[in-house]
């Protein structure tokens, strides 16, 4: 899930002026970043419903 494609360090000289040039450059797959970001949700909304089971007022 996680490969490390290119290890070689890179410099870029280019002016970044916004966070899609940092991801272009930086070889972040997307795929995994919202996988994560899923699993993260999903597990904050079951936390979240098993401390709301116990006082139904917490909202």
């Amino acid at each position: 899930m996680f490969k490390n494609i290119n290890t070689t360090k890179r410099a870029d000289l280019r002016k970044k002026t916004s966070i899609i040039d940092e991801i272009a450059y930086s070889n972040i797959d997307i795929q995994v970043c919202m996988v994560t970001l899923a699993v993260f949700l999903v597990l904050l909304l079951s936390v979240l419903s098993v401390a709301t089971a116990q006082n139904p007022y917490l909202l």
